[in-house]
C-alpha cells in the first residue's frame, strides 16, 4: 500500500515538473514561432483521420510560406505529426492547457493573442474543429485575416454552434466543404438572426486529393468489402459487422476488411464475424494499395460531412455504398458512381438494404464493372487537388481582394 502511494506521488511530481517545463518552454521558445509565421493554423489533432488529411492538404497548399500550427488537443496517435512537421513549425499547447487551473489557460490565451498581434509577418489565421480559436478570436487584431473551416455541423453540440454564431461578425471567411454544410450554417444563421453580411462570408471549397493523371483502373480478382474510419458512435461500425454476417451466409467467399483508429479493442469482435483487421493505415502508398484491393467501400454513418475515404476509394475505382447523410448525395448517384442507402429507417432495415445492394451487384459483374469505371472517372473530374490548392491559397493569402 505504501509502495503504491509512493509511486503515485512520484508520478504526480514528475507530471508537475514536466508541465512546468512545457510552460516555460512555450513562453521562451514557442511564442517566437508564432510571431515569425506568415500563416498561423489552429487545429485540434495530428492523429489519423479524414479531417486531419484535409488539414494537412490545406497546409501543403501554402507550403512555400512560413507556417506555424497550434495543436490544441491530445492526439490518439502521432501518425500525421511528422507530415505536419515537414511543412510547418508546430506547438502542442495541449501539453500546457489544464482543466484544473483556469488562470493558466487564460494566461496562455492572453500571451498567444499578444504574440499574434505583435507579429509583423502574420497575414492570416486558419482554424477548424477547435474551441480555442473562438476563445481568442475577440482579442485578435482586425487587420489579420481570420478563416475557419466547417466540415459538418451538428446541432447536438450546442457549444460549437454558439461559437459559429458569436464569431460570424469577427471572421473574414467561413469555409464549408459542401452545399449541405452551407445550408446547415445558413439555417443556424437564420434561426439566430445573424446579419446578412455573415452569409456573404460563406465559401464552399470541396475536399480533394492528389490524383495521378496516368493512374489506371486495376481489375479485381476477388470481392473484398471494406470499412475505413474510426470505431465511433456516429460511424456505426456494428452495422458493418451485421452486413458481413448476412452476406457471408449467402456468399462465403467474400472477404470483409476494416481499417482505422479506435479499432484494436474490437478485434475480437471482428474475428467473431470473420472480418480481417488491417490496422491503422497512415502511409499513402499502403492506403492506396488497400483501396485497390477493395471492390466496395461501405459508409454506415448516421452523420457525415463528405468523408475523405469516399474520395480516396473512388480514385481507385472502389464503389462506395453509403447511407444518404450529409453532403454525400451531392456526388453519389445510385447505380451510376455508387449507391445511396436510405437512412430514415431503423438499423436492421439499413442492414437489409446494404445486403440487397451488395448481392445484386456481385451477381451482375457487368453492372459492377460499369459503376467501378464511373467512380474512377468521376474522381478524376471532380476531386483533383489543383483547384483545391488554388482556392485555399487565394483565401489564406487574401488574394481575392487584390
Amino acid at each position: 500500500m505504501i509502495v503504491k502511494r509512493t509511486k503515485r506521488s512520484i508520478k504526480k511530481v514528475i507530471r508537475s515538473v514536466q508541465s512546468l517545463f512545457n510552460f516555460y518552454h512555450f513562453i521562451f521558445n514557442d511564442l517566437k514561432k508564432i510571431q515569425e509565421a506568415e500563416i498561423l493554423f489552429i487545429l485540434p489533432y495530428f492523429q489519423t483521420g479524414g479531417a486531419e488529411r484535409v488539414h494537412l492538404n490545406i497546409v501543403k497548399s501554402v507550403k512555400d510560406k512560413k507556417l506555424c500550427i497550434l495543436f490544441t488537443h491530445n492526439s490518439a496517435t502521432e501518425n500525421f505529426k511528422k507530415d505536419f512537421l515537414q511543412y510547418a513549425k508546430i506547438i502542442e499547447i495541449n501539453e500546457i492547457l489544464t482543466k484544473k487551473n483556469n488562470s493558466i489557460n487564460e494566461f496562455l490565451k492572453l500571451r498567444i493573442s499578444k504574440a499574434i498581434n505583435k507579429s509583423l509577418s502574420i497575414k492570416s489565421i486558419f482554424a477548424s474543429n477547435t474551441n480555442f480559436f473562438y476563445e481568442i478570436l475577440p482579442q485578435i487584431n482586425q487587420d489579420i485575416i481570420k478563416i475557419d473551416l466547417v466540415h459538418a455541423i451538428s446541432n447536438e453540440n450546442k457549444t460549437i454552434v454558439e461559437h459559429y454564431i458569436n464569431s460570424s461578425d469577427k471572421i473574414n471567411y467561413r469555409i464549408v466543404i459542401n452545399k449541405a454544410a452551407y445550408n446547415a450554417i445558413s439555417l443556424n444563421y437564420s434561426s439566430y438572426g445573424v446579419s446578412k453580411a455573415a452569409y456573404k462570408k460563406l465559401v464552399i471549397i470541396e475536399n480533394a486529393i492528389e490524383i495521378h493523371e496516368n493512374e489506371k483502373l486495376e481489375k479485381r480478382k476477388d470481392i473484398n468489402i471494406g470499412f475505413v474510419g474510426r470505431w465511433s458512435k456516429e460511424k456505426r461500425p456494428e452495422i458493418f459487422l451485421k452486413i458481413a454476417k448476412k452476406i457471408k451466409k449467402e456468399e462465403p467467399s467474400i472477404s470483409f476488411l476494416m481499417a482505422g483508429i479506435g479499432m484494436k479493442s474490437n478485434v475480437t469482435k471482428m474475428k467473431k464475424f470473420d472480418i480481417s483487421f488491417s490496422g491503422e493505415i497512415t502511409n499513402d502508398e499502403t492506403l492506396n494499395s488497400f483501396y485497390k484491393s477493395l471492390t466496395f467501400l461501405l459508409i454506415t454513418s448516421y452523420r457525415e460531412g463528405f468523408p475523405m475515404v469516399i474520395i480516396e476509394a473512388m480514385a481507385q475505382g472502389v464503389i462506395p455504398i453509403s447511407t444518404n447523410v450529409g453532403g454525400i448525395s451531392e456526388h453519389l448517384t445510385s447505380f451510376e458512381n455508387g449507391v445511396l442507402i436510405d437512412n430514415s429507417v431503423n438499423e436492421n432495415e439499413i442492414v437489409l438494404q446494404f445486403v440487397e445492394v451488395i448481392l445484386k451487384l456481385i451477381r451482375n459483374k457487368e453492372e459492377m464493372t460499369r459503376i467501378s469505371i464511373n467512380t474512377f472517372n468521376y474522381s478524376k473530374e471532380h476531386f483533383n487537388i489543383k483547384e483545391f490548392n488554388k482556392k485555399y491559397r487565394a483565401y489564406l493569402l487574401d488574394e481575392n481582394n487584390q
